[in-house]
């Protein structure tokens, strides 16, 4: 080949050269005789000779030799394509015979080989299994669409069987399913019941051997995956109750710590955990030593804290305390912790449930100012109900004092006083004149005598309002008096000094006695002679005139022509004395007697339901009680009040 491009190459070199010396002998002959003109004429020949050649010429020449190439290259890729289709017939001709031999040679196998080869398909098929169920995040549907295949192909006739897993009542199925007669079945339990099935079909013709389409051992490999597949979906529904479990401690509002005792260190952590002290999960895997333990909880500042903690919780088990967190960044905040020893598989956990209860201090701070100032608020509520008692006796007192005041007031309208000042200015209008004016006048001759009869009533009518003065003096000293005995129990508010009970109910009376004598009430007294007792009074006085007064409406409102209010005052038993007030009033439904001494409630028009609370309250507060006892509508009530018998002497 190269030979043959070099000959070609001289002999288109030696063309060139004839054409070049051509031009340069037709130029010296034919247009001048200079040699260099001439050479220059030949250049430019061979130059555009040159030229043209490789315009026209060796591209057609080079576009010629590929087109023939390649017909040539088509024509080999053709006779080696039909060589390899025949070398394949005789391949496939050449496969199928072995195959058939194949055949041939298994048939004639014993019985004990073709088993064997059977149980190798088995392992595969378990093996397939084994290699799906180890994949991360495959679901039970995943499994099972995978294993129907691996279950076919397992058998001795996988192109003449299909098989269908049912779970939960979806099927999956391979895609050559259909039913037929012979068939073979499995159940898959889980959590001891049926959870689903695995059936196989024959769908070949029948087979002569004698044992069947399916060989002893496929259905004991269908036993076995029924039994592993439902091991499985034991498994994924105990990962997924886990993993919903662990979504739920996650969104949980506490602070779950799992913690081992013995180096107090943390084993697991939820997501609020983290979000309350501020730290990462690992930060706290990391974090939580026996050593740095009070970087975390103020109340355990060393080792023999912890230690005494855990001794603790040996004892009992569990432990729920208050304490203070760190968090990450140094601020604290309170917490109510729950501690559980647990013991799994012979090792110790401790489950720590800690709640943030900031919003709870503030709420208990918040209602303990609110309780104060609700037990402050029956203290008033109570002392304005003895003080409406004084407000009732103070108004009848009040009603008289406002008709006496009526009368001084239409006395001092009407009185003739006014006529001595016109009798005065008559005088002074005549001043200059008065002797003539006293004796020529008529209006001065009557003048004295009109003096002398004014100044008598003048007189009289002092007198009548210095009486009527002296009355109003007297209702003032009356509701003064009234006052000063309220007062006078104020002025003792919440202090413990002895007193006499007996006096107590007597000044409760006292209050209540206008009302009592308005409604014509008959007040029976049974008091037994004790001694004095340490007792808050302003309080006793406060029940006893609430209780009094409430009587008197009962008694009142019953329509009774003998209207009975009994005060009964008892010996001390059991370190307390007992007071009862009893009427024979309209009495207490039964619904009512719970609800009595509740806030608010009441059955009066115009009650707005405090009085009986605050005694109840106040009772309390004396570390005594108030209850309530009725037989029904109509049949009276008994209000009994209890209190700490309690002398000078048995303080000592």
């Amino acid at each position: 080949m190269n030979i043959r491009n070099a000959m070609k190459k001289a002999a288109l070199t030696a063309i060139l050269v004839a054409v070049i010396v051509s031009v340069f002998w037709l130029t010296q002959k034919k247009l001048t005789n200079n040699v260099t003109y001439s050479i220059f004429i030949a250049g430019l020949a061979a130059v555009a000779l040159r030229y043209f050649y490789y315009r026209y010429v060796y591209e057609a020449v080079r576009e010629l030799k590929h087109t023939r190439k390649a017909k040539l290259e088509a024509k080999g890729f053709r006779e080696h394509h039909e060589r390899l289709e025949e070398e394949i017939r005789k391949l496939t001709a050449e496969l199928s015979s072995a195959n058939l031999k194949l055949k041939a040679e298994i048939a004639n196998r014993p019985l004990d080989q073709r088993k064997l080869q059977q149980r190798l398909k088995h392992l595969n098929c378990l093996y397939g299994l084994s290699k799906i169920v180890h994949l991360q995040d495959i679901s039970l549907e995943q499994i099972f669409q995978e294993m129907v295949n691996l279950i076919r192909d397992a058998y001795q006739y996988p192109d003449a069987v299909c098989v269908r897993i049912t779970f939960d009542g979806i099927p999956y199925e391979t895609d050559n399913f259909r039913k037929s007669e012979l068939s073979q079945y499995a159940p898959i339990k889980a959590r001891r019941e049926n959870v689903g099935a695995i059936r196989i079909y024959y769908l070949g013709t029948k087979v002569e051997d004698s044992e069947g389409p399916f060989f002893k051992e496929e259905g004991d490999l269908l036993n076995a995956i029924a039994k592993w597949l439902g091991t499985i979906v034991e498994r994924k529904e105990v990962e997924e109750e886990l993993r919903q479990f662990r979504n739920l401690i996650d969104q949980s509002n506490d602070c779950i710590f799992v913690i081992e005792p013995k180096w107090g260190r943390f084993l697991d952590v939820n997501s609020k955990a983290c979000d309350s002290l501020r730290y990462t999960r690992k930060e706290l895997l990391d974090l939580m030593t026996i050593e740095n333990i009070e970087d975390i909880e103020e109340s355990m500042p060393n080792d023999s804290s912890w230690q005494e903690q855990i001794k603790e919780l040996k004892v009992k088990t569990d432990i729920v305390k208050e304490s203070w967190y760190l968090r990450k960044d140094g601020t604290r905040f309170p917490v109510e912790a729950s501690l559980k020893l647990l013991t799994q598989e012979k090792q110790d956990y401790i489950i720590a449930i800690a709640r943030d209860i900031t919003e709870r201090k503030r709420a208990e701070t918040e209602l303990e100012a609110a309780h104060k100032q609700l037990v402050e608020t029956a203290r008033k509520v109570g002392m304005a109900e003895v003080a409406t008692g004084v407000l009732h006796n103070v108004g009848n007192v009040l009603n008289s004092t406002s008709v006496t005041t009526e009368s001084i007031q239409k006395r001092v309208r009407n009185s003739k006083v006014s006529y001595l000042n016109d009798a005065a200015g008559m005088l002074e209008e005549h001043a200059s004149e008065l002797g003539t004016f006293m004796t020529t006048d008529e209006r001065g001759k009557k003048l004295p005598a009109f003096l002398a009869n004014l100044s008598k009533e003048l007189i009289a009518e002092q007198g009548c309002s210095l009486e009527a003065l002296e009355t109003l003096t007297r209702h003032v000293e009356h509701m003064a008096e009234i006052i000063q005995l309220q007062q006078s129990y104020g002025k003792t508010k919440a202090l413990t000094e002895p007193v006499s009970i007996a006096e107590l109910v007597e000044d409760a009376i006292r209050i209540n006695a206008d009302a009592l004598t308005q409604h014509r009430v008959e007040v029976k007294r049974e008091l037994a002679d004790l001694p004095l007792v340490l007792l808050d009074c302003h309080k006793v006085l406060q029940i006893l005139t609430n209780l009094i007064s409430n009587a008197k409406y009962a008694v009142s409102d019953s329509g009774r022509d003998e209207k009975i209010l009994t005060i009964r005052l008892t010996e001390p038993e059991g370190g307390y004395i007992r007071l009862e007030v009893s009427d024979n009033g309209i009495g207490i439904t039964e619904e009512n007697l719970t609800r009595i001494f509740e806030h608010g409630f009441t059955t009066k028009k115009d009650g707005y339901g405090f009085g009986l609370h605050s005694a109840a309250l106040a009772a309390k507060e004396m570390n005594g009680s108030l209850t309530v006892h009725s037989d029904g509508p109509g049949k009276g009530a008994v209000f009994t009040l209890e209190l700490p018998f309690k002398t000078q002497e048995t303080a000592k």
